[in-house]
């Protein structure tokens, strides 16, 4: 990494090469600020690499910055009062569904797991009712909090970065490791997938879930309002064929591919165009994905439709497999 500056008075960035396949070349695709938190004055650009077609922000924050791009009033640190009660309840029964699919792929009836920015463990949780023993759940975050609570209950859990953790890990022994939403925001995600392979158990599976560029509204507001950007802290972005390179990279194989239904996106899209496009901050406050259920159960409904024919949706579940 090389040529640091600052930005205005605010955000220290840093140019970085393709985390994919650590190309220089790339087009410029879209110019966006923080909209939703508002917590830099930059205007960010996110890039498409000329070889491997991952989509990065650069320049992007430097690491000291990560306490400013993800402020105390984050959603995910306040994830059971930040969402709707009645979404709460329709994502768990979902997630439930969801947990059972995973548990599927797994070779052992009680499998060790690792679920890698476990927040509060509530997919921990989950596992556990569904069999799994608690002493073969394991957790990692970087919050010192959550860990402390999910110890408390027997769970195994972590504060750090997979990749300066993992040596803590017990390597090769893993059934299943959830990756959920979380690799778009790390910094190197070759290094992130090489210290989960490492600690994949031969024929383990990677369950990874992550937002796709190979979608409509990602087309649609591709250019400043797309909310899979999630402006500054989405550092990368990924289709089939580069998660499909990232697996092969790192010794693995990809099992299956699926589309989730993506309706934060498609709110968040509206949301920053009505805000932004159409200069309407009263309108805007109603497109709010974690608030809004009639537009949840709207774009919910039309992503599981289109998913069902075949279209591709901006939220990708990859299972990965590690070779035996």
């Amino acid at each position: 990494m090389s040529d640091r500056r600052t930005l205005g008075s605010t955000c220290e960035v840093e140019v970085v090469k393709c985390g994919v396949c650590d190309a220089s070349g790339w087009v410029e695709i879209a110019r966006s600020p923080d909209f939703e938190y508002q917590t830099a004055d930059n205007e960010y650009t996110f890039v498409e690499c000329t070889t491997c077609g991952n989509v990065y922000l650069n320049p992007r924050p430097v690491l000291a910055e990560l306490p400013r791009i993800y402020p105390s009033n984050y959603y995910a640190y306040h994830y059971e009062t930040a969402i709707n009660p009645i979404a709460l309840r329709a994502k768990d029964l979902l997630d439930r569904v969801k947990v059972k699919q995973w548990l599927s792929h797994a070779a052992n009836k009680s499998p060790r797991c690792l679920d890698v920015g476990c927040g509060n463990g509530r997919y921990l949780d989950m596992l556990a009712t569904f069999g799994t023993s608690a002493s073969e759940l394991y957790g990692v975050e970087l919050d010192a909090g959550p860990i402390e609570k999910l110890n408390a209950k027997g769970y195994k859990g972590f504060v750090g970065r997979i990749e300066d953790v993992d040596s803590q890990l017990p390597l090769g022994t893993f059934d299943l490791i959830l990756l959920l939403q979380v690799l778009e925001h790390v910094s190197d995600p070759q290094v992130v997938m090489h210290s989960l392979s490492k600690l994949l158990a031969p024929g383990g599976v990677l369950i990874i879930e992550t937002p796709s560029t190979d979608s409509v509204d990602a087309a649609l507001f591709k250019h400043r309002h797309w909310g899979g950007y999630h402006t500054p802290r989405h550092w990368n972005l990924f289709n089939e064929r580069s998660l499909r390179r990232l697996a092969a990279d790192n010794q693995m194989r990809v099992k299956s591919i699926r589309y989730l239904p993506s309706h934060a996106f498609w709110i968040f899209s509206l949301h920053h165009w009505v805000l932004d496009g159409l200069k309407m901050p009263r309108l805007a406050k109603l497109f709010d994905p974690l608030q809004n259920v009639p537009l949840l159960c709207i774009f919910t409904g039309f992503d599981i439709v289109r998913a069902a024919f075949g279209f591709r949706t901006s939220n990708i579940q990859v299972v990965v497999r590690r070779s035996a």
